[in-house]
């Protein structure tokens, strides 16, 4: 079947709209990683229909170096989750089909069965574990990005009162967002004015071009693309603990979860999933092995960070 790609959100457009080639600089750095062998067990273990299939239907928001991008052609599927999902794939003795979407619409397009999981950095959480099973993959921090010099000398999230954030909807980061500006607020200072976009160079175009003042997420894009900017954008403050990553699986294809947790546990057992981390540069953010909380767990079954709230204002 086909690669679909929905609207492509690709690295030469982040670097039209930055105004640098460097941007596609990341794929051609980048080394191939040997796929680990098919597991007949785990194959066996498939849905029917996905066995029938021959391939693992893997959604994503595109846009997201080095997790997930488009190449310098500006259609094939590069990045951290790329490769990651390749490899598991082919343990699990199938392809792997990418399909670009907005990260709000992921876990809808899960529920209806359009796709079989999402990798694209989404924070495991309760809330959204209400709605599908995670499978734990990667650690994961947060930082502020913000136009070169740091106009609004902006050193943390303390500093946030009064200016306007970029954000991507339905990022959990939205709701730290929201918190900062009730305690900004509370300390009598302006509100936070939060801004959302569908896609990651819409929230990189508004710093260049002043309509926004900083985005807060992860911190690895953020690290990646203030470095190819050659310093029209930057990261400031430290680097707050944040919710680790978990691929998405629909609430009602536990089974199929479950195939996923032991194809991440033998990738990472052969040094398969530790090779691609540092192939991207992420070797810092390993897990030790597969944790799979299935649909409904309670908060105790995640792993909860210290509060980023907590850290900036002194609580």
């Amino acid at each position: 079947m086909p690669i679909r790609f929905g609207s492509p959100v690709t690295a030469r457009r982040l670097a039209a709209a930055i105004g640098l080639s460097a941007l596609v600089a990341t794929s051609a750095q980048a080394q191939d990683i040997p796929m680990p062998a098919e597991d007949a067990g785990l194959h066996a273990q498939l849905p029917e229909a996905m066995r029938d299939r021959g391939t693992i239907r893997v959604v994503s928001t595109f846009g997201y170096a080095p997790q997930q991008f488009y190449g310098e052609d500006g259609v094939t599927p590069e990045g951290f989750s790329v490769d990651l999902a390749k490899a598991l794939g082919a343990v699990a003795g199938v392809q792997v089909e990418f399909t670009n979407a907005s990260f709000d619409s992921l876990i809808p397009g899960l529920d209806a069965r359009r796709f079989d999981m999402a990798i694209a950095a989404m924070s495991a959480t309760e809330e959204r574990g209400a709605k599908v099973n995670f499978v734990i993959y990667e650690k994961a921090g947060a930082q502020l990005l913000v136009a070169g010099g740091n106009p609004k000398k902006i050193g943390g999230l303390q500093d946030l009162c009064g200016l306007t954030v970029a954000s991507l909807k339905g990022s959990l980061h939205n709701q730290v967002i929201e918190q900062v500006s009730a305690k900004c607020v509370d300390q009598g200072k302006q509100p936070v004015r939060l801004d959302t976009y569908d896609n990651s160079d819409s929230v990189y175009q508004s710093l260049l071009t002043g309509r926004t003042d900083a985005n807060y997420r992860d911190a690895s894009p953020l690290i990646h693309v203030a470095k190819m900017s050659e310093g029209r954008l930057e990261v400031v403050g430290p680097e707050y603990p944040d919710h680790p990553y978990g691929i998405a699986i629909a609430g009602d294809n536990a089974d199929f979860a479950k195939v996923i947790a032991a194809a991440l546990d033998v990738v990472i057992k052969d040094g398969t999933y530790q090779a691609v981390l540092d192939k991207w540069g992420l070797g810092n953010l390993s897990v030790e092995s597969a944790v799979l909380t299935p649909i409904g767990s309670p908060a105790s079954a995640y792993p909860t960070p210290p509060s980023a709230i907590g850290i900036a204002f002194g609580q």
